[in-house]
């Protein structure tokens, strides 16, 4: 029957269990508590297996945990980054339900987070917020609904304020104004507005109506 041969100290602060010789897995003190583990303890092989499983279940929602405490997270950003580090596919799948169920990943939450953050912190407009969230792999059902809410909430206006008040932490338009209005309206463009918001924000920023397709070079 196999036995535990060794319970060592990690750089980590985990705790390495050996059985018969062997590296088993990396545990947390409590872990090591709960199964009461200790060297010269036998474990039959189902025993053995559910450790295994016990401890790799374990160390994914530890990893996602340290992941979600860095930011907040969408469900398939989370997957994907749990994947790279190497943990098992399964495991990862049950991880992710139980962080549903704790409500710790909810990617309609995530959505309308990220969507006030990238308007009020970082002044972009919805195109780049969408194209940001569809990065991080959030359904476009959550985007479509999360974008919608807030521009309810916000009002009509909205975007072209955020859109001004981007350029009116720009120089103001020395002429040619020509020139000045094309580089204002890419600008926003990288900024994820769309073009009719970029037009309306530039007429109210130089000041008079500008002549002909100022968007093309």
């Amino acid at each position: 029957m196999p036995v535990v041969t060794a319970l060592r100290a990690t750089r980590r602060g985990q705790v390495a269990v050996h059985v018969d010789g062997g590296f088993v897995c990396s545990v947390s003190d409590a872990f090591v508590a709960r199964w009461h583990l200790y060297q010269g303890r036998e474990l039959d092989d189902d025993a053995l297996a559910e450790l295994r499983a016990r401890a790799s279940a374990e160390l994914v929602l530890a990893d996602a945990y340290r992941l979600l405490g860095h930011r907040a997270r969408g469900r398939h950003e989370l997957r994907r980054r749990l994947l790279q580090k190497g943990h098992d596919e399964q495991v990862v799948a049950g991880a992710l339900e139980r962080l549903i169920d704790d409500g710790l990943l909810d990617d309609a939450e995530f959505a309308r987070c990220y969507v006030a953050d990238k308007r009020s912190l970082s002044g972009w407009g919805s195109q780049r917020i969408r194209r940001g969230l569809a990065e991080l792999d959030v359904d476009h059902v959550v985007i479509d609904a999360a974008l919608g809410a807030a521009a309810a909430a916000e009002g009509d206006e909205a975007e072209l304020e955020r859109a001004l008040r981007a350029l009116r932490r720009r120089a103001a338009p020395q002429p040619p104004l020509d020139a000045a209005r094309r580089r204002a309206y890419q600008a926003l463009l990288r900024r994820g507005f769309s073009s009719s918001v970029a037009y309306a924000a530039i007429r109210l920023w130089s000041g008079e109506q500008p002549p002909g397709d100022f968007g093309q070079g």
